[in-house]
Formats: C-alpha cells, sequence, structure tokens
C-alpha cells in the first residue's frame, strides 16, 4: 500500500531541459516545451520504491519544434523524423514533446505593465555551515539568540526587535546543523516578522516580511545576539539594509501570457511499450501533478538570486486526452518491424514576467512649488495637506 508523504506535496522549480539554453522572457512555446520535458524527465527517473513497477525502460524525452497540427498526418510527420533522426537500438520507447497552438492572453487591459515590485531589504551571512552550535555557549545556556530589528508595517514608528533562538531542542544534532536546517526549523517555529533562506552560495539570508510583516516598504538591522552565534553564521552587529537601498530598486514588472496546447507523442516500437507508457504519461498529467497543484514554477519564485530571472507560470487545464494512432514500418527495416505512436494534448495557460529597473526618481508635486497667487490654476485642494511631504 502507497504511503502519503506530505512533505512532497509542495511547489519546486522547473530546472532547465537544457543548462545551457535556459528559459527566456518571451519566449512562451519554448519555455512550456522546456518546463515539461524536465518534469516528464524528473517523473520516469524518480529513485522511488515504485520506480521500477512504472516501466522497465526509461524512455528517451526529445523535443521538436515541427509545428505540428493535431492531424494524423502531422503524427506520422513526427514519427518520420524519429525514426530518421533517432533510429539508434536505445531510441525507444520515446516521447516527444510539440507545442500545436497558442493564443494570447491580457492580463491587464490595453497594457502588459502588471504591478510595481521589489525584493525584500536582506541581510546574507558569510558562512555556509554545517554549524556546531554547542561550542562557545555560555554555561547554563542551551541556546544561542540573534536579535534583529524590523519595521513590520513599513514605517520606523513600528520597529520591533524580534529574538532568534537557535536552541538544542529544534535541531537533530546540535553539533552538526545544516543549513537547510536552519532555514526550516526557524521559519516554521518563530518567524512572524522576517524570513530565512539560503543563497544559491549556501549563505543564509533574513529578509522583511514573513506572516505578520510588509516586505517592502521595510528595514532590517542586527541590533544583538551571541558573538559565538554571530561568528557562526557570519554577521555582524549594525549590520543593515533598507527599501531605499540603490542597489536594490523599486521595478516594474510586465508580462506576457498565452493559452497553448501542447502536444505530447508516445512512439515505441512495441506496442505493449507503448500502450504501458502512454497510460503513464496520462498518469502524470491527470493524477501525479496534483502534488504540485497541476502547477509549474519558474526558478525567480524560489531564489531571488537566479540569473537571469525566470518568472514563467504554467496552469494545466486539467483536459488531457489521446488522439490519432499511428502504425508504419521502421525505415530500413523489414515490413514486420513496426514502430507504434500515439498522440496525447494538454492544454496550458502560460504567463511570463520581466521586471525593469525603474531608474527615474518619481517627482511628486510640493505645495512649495505653487504660488497661490497664481490666477491659472483651478479651484481644488492644491493648497491642502501635502501627505506626500
Amino acid at each position: 500500500m502507497a504511503n502519503e508523504n506530505f512533505s512532497e506535496r509542495v511547489y519546486i522549480p522547473s530546472q532547465p531541459f537544457d543548462t545551457s539554453d535556459p528559459p527566456r522572457f518571451s519566449q512562451l512555446k519554448e519555455t512550456a516545451k522546456d518546463a515539461i520535458a524536465w518534469e516528464l524527465d524528473q517523473f520516469f527517473s524518480y529513485k522511488t520504491n515504485d520506480a521500477l513497477a512504472k516501466i522497465s525502460e526509461v524512455p528517451n524525452i526529445q523535443k521538436f519544434a515541427l509545428g505540428a497540427t493535431t492531424q494524423e498526418n502531422s503524427l506520422e510527420t513526427v514519427v518520420n523524423t524519429i525514426m530518421a533522426y533517432g533510429d539508434t537500438p536505445d531510441a525507444f520507447p520515446m516521447i516527444s514533446i510539440t507545442s500545436t497552438s497558442e493564443r494570447e492572453r491580457k492580463m491587464n487591459i490595453g497594457s502588459n505593465f502588471v504591478t510595481a515590485v521589489q525584493y525584500a531589504p536582506s541581510i546574507v551571512g558569510t558562512q555556509t555551515g554545517p554549524f556546531d552550535f554547542s561550542t562557545g555557549i555560555p554555561d547554563g545556556q542551551r541556546y544561542l539568540t540573534l536579535e534583529i530589528t524590523t519595521w513590520p508595517d513599513g514605517t520606523v514608528n513600528s520597529a520591533t526587535a524580534s529574538t532568534i533562538a537557535f536552541s538544542e531542542l529544534i535541531f537533530s544534532d546540535w553539533s552538526n546543523v545544516t543549513m537547510d536546517q536552519v532555514v526550516e526549523q526557524i521559519n516554521k517555529s518563530q518567524a512572524l516578522y522576517y524570513n530565512l533562506e539560503k543563497t544559491t552560495e549556501g549563505y543564509l539570508r533574513i529578509s522583511t516580511g514573513g506572516p505578520c510583516a510588509l516586505s517592502s516598504p521595510n528595514y532590517i538591522e542586527v541590533t544583538g545576539g551571541d558573538t559565538v552565534l554571530l561568528n557562526l553564521l557570519g554577521f555582524t552587529l549594525g549590520q543593515s539594509d533598507t527599501y531605499l537601498n540603490s542597489s536594490n530598486p523599486p521595478k516594474n514588472r510586465y508580462s506576457l501570457a498565452a493559452d497553448m496546447s501542447i502536444s505530447i507523442d508516445v512512439v515505441s516500437d512495441d506496442l505493449n511499450t507503448r500502450t504501458e507508457l502512454a497510460d503513464l504519461v496520462y498518469n502524470y498529467f491527470t493524477f501525479y501533478m496534483e502534488k504540485r497543484r497541476f502547477q509549474l514554477f519558474g526558478r525567480s519564485y524560489f531564489s531571488r538570486d537566479q540569473d537571469p530571472e525566470e518568472w514563467f507560470h504554467i496552469s494545466f487545464n486539467n483536459q488531457f486526452s489521446w488522439s490519432g494512432e499511428v502504425t508504419t514500418s521502421r525505415q530500413g527495416g523489414e515490413q514486420y518491424e513496426k514502430i507504434y505512436a500515439v498522440r496525447g494534448t494538454i492544454p496550458i495557460f502560460i504567463e511570463d514576467f520581466i521586471d525593469r529597473d525603474i531608474v527615474d526618481e518619481p517627482v511628486f508635486l510640493q505645495r512649495d512649488y505653487i504660488n497661490p497667487a497664481d490666477a491659472s490654476f483651478p479651484d481644488g485642494d492644491y493648497f491642502g495637506i501635502n501627505y506626500l511631504k
């Protein structure tokens, strides 16, 4: 009987199918095909107890940009192309991924602008761990502390000191704590006005925000803590960041979106293998992806260090279907050596975003700039209280 593992029911980033050719903004077809190709590859290579029961031979997953349609003759074209360029003893079974249609969707009326965004102010340590929190701890003390101050509601009047306790009670091995364990345990047990994450270099980043605070505008500063802990994590007293930091400017976010239909062609030189593999592909799109809420995300949703940024988001429309089947003779072989193929189609919605730094400072009309004696101004509230000054 299969067990339910809730730790697997999470959003995770989709990695590039080809690391030398990562997703780029506006390439919606390529992005969708890359993401689905990588996900299918992971599905068939999972290191789980039922991996061998799924299929005895890992399929060869490739992308083919053929501009195909859902007509049977286009599937024959795919099959012929696969046989021409992939006809080797290890080429089958194969899954080819093609996009067949695309229709633009607008997120806003008359504009691609979405909103203004900004990364949360943050401080980053200089140590990667693992950490031995049992060394140098004061006598009789069972925890080490780090104090940070933030502005939960975005103003200096809301300045709040938060004490983060690194206790032996929340780590399985107090003397050998990984960075992943630090991030997971502190975020789960204590973080209200801040958020912990591991940078791509393995350092600890503490950002403003959290369940009970704004991420920006905000401010963060190291205002206290045990010296041994500060040294272990690589923080210093007074280390700070603010939403006014010019190295982290606000950005305007723009989007492209489309309804799209993706074709999944399952090809094999064995009819039973094709049928079984088609069942597994169907299982992936209709059941397995429920763990991910039938959604795929770019890497920037999970790491602000991703460069170039990847803000694509793919939603499956839960209408997977099989259509035409093709049986054709293997090229150059005996007539009884057949190639069997079937085409599946999954409609998706894909949106992609790009953030552009705002390089011009906003200009506000201050009341000091207005001459009340200037009769050219119409009646109105120009000389009331200026809340922006």
